[in-house]
C-alpha cells in the first residue's frame, strides 16, 4: 500500500469505471460533505461512471440514486440493484442468489436480536440485518456473530455496522452478479473498512481512504494506495488524483 501522491507517479492504471463503498468513504461521520458531492460530480463531468456498493440499507441507497450523480447503486452488500430506467424511473432487481428460505431465516433471526441494537434505518431493509456499532460493546458484537454464524448467516464489518445476512452472496459476488460484463481490470475501487478487503483483493487497482492506513494491521488485503484524509475528504483526494492522472495523457 502506497501514499496516494505516489499514484500519480506510478505506471498505474487509469480507470474506465469506479466503484465506491459509501458509509465512511463517501460520507464523513454520516454526513456528506461539499468536497465529496463536488468529486462525485466531477468524475461525471470526466465521463467517468461511478457505481456504489453499500452495505446501506435499500432505502438509503435509494436516495443516493436520486440525488447524487451516480450510475447505479447497489445496496446492503450485494442484495439489490438499483437504476434508473430510460424513463427516470428507479427499478430495483434482486439479487436472484436470495431465495424465500432465505428471506425467511433472515426473519426468524431478526427475531433473536435485541430490536434496541439494531440500526436505525433497519425498517428500510429488504434482505439483511444491520447491528449499530455505537449501540453494542465487543463482547455483544461477537455474541451476535456466533448466533448468526449458527444460523448459517454472513456477516461483515463495516465502520458502523455489523452487517449480517442469509444468501450466497457478498459485495464482490454481488457486483459480478449484477454486472458480468465489467471489466474489473479497466476499474478502481474506493472503501474504507474491513468488509471492504475482498474489494481490494479483487481489483487491480484500489484505494483506501486514510482510515484503512490507521488500522491496516486487520487487514489481510490492502488497497494499492491510501489517503492523505479519511472520510469524504479522502475520496475527494482520490478522485483529484485519477481526474489528474486522466487529464495527464489526453
Amino acid at each position: 500500500m502506497k501514499k496516494l501522491e505516489e499514484y500519480l507517479r506510478d505506471d498505474a492504471l487509469m480507470p474506465c469505471c469506479i466503484v465506491s463503498d459509501v458509509d465512511d468513504t463517501i460520507t464523513t461521520k454520516g454526513e456528506l460533505h461539499p468536497c465529496a458531492l463536488q468529486a462525485m460530480y466531477r468524475l461525471r463531468e470526466e465521463g467517468i461512471p461511478l457505481i456504489l456498493l453499500s452495505g446501506g440499507s435499500s432505502g438509503w441507497c435509494e436516495v443516493y440514486l436520486r440525488q447524487w450523480p451516480v450510475s447505479s447503486v447497489i445496496s446492503e452488500s450485494g442484495a439489490w440493484l438499483m437504476e434508473k430506467d430510460g424513463k427516470g424511473n428507479i427499478v430495483y432487481r434482486k439479487n436472484s442468489t436470495i431465495s424465500a428460505e432465505d428471506d425467511g431465516k433472515r426473519e426468524k433471526l431478526l427475531e433473536e436480536i435485541d430490536p434496541s441494537v439494531l440500526s436505525s434505518d433497519q425498517y428500510a431493509r429488504l434482505s439483511d440485518i444491520a447491528v449499530d456499532l455505537s449501540k453494542t460493546s465487543g463482547a455483544d458484537v461477537r455474541r451476535i456473530e456466533a448466533i448468526a454464524s449458527a444460523s448459517g448467516a454472513s456477516y461483515a464489518l463495516s465502520s458502523i455496522h455489523l452487517n449480517i445476512w442469509f444468501g450466497d452472496y457478498s459485495k464482490s459476488s454481488g457486483l459480478r452478479h449484477f454486472f458480468p460484463q465489467l471489466d474489473i481490470g479497466k476499474c478502481a475501487y474506493i472503501g474504507d473498512a474491513l468488509n471492504d478487503e475482498e474489494m481490494f483483493s479483487l481489483f487491480p487497482l484500489s484505494f483506501g481512504v486514510r482510515s484503512v492506513e490507521e488500522k491496516k494491521e486487520c487487514f489481510r488485503h490492502l488497497p494499492s494506495y491510501f489517503s492523505p484524509s479519511c472520510g469524504g475528504e479522502g475520496f475527494s483526494e482520490i478522485i483529484s488524483a485519477v481526474v489528474k492522472r486522466k487529464n495527464r495523457f489526453i
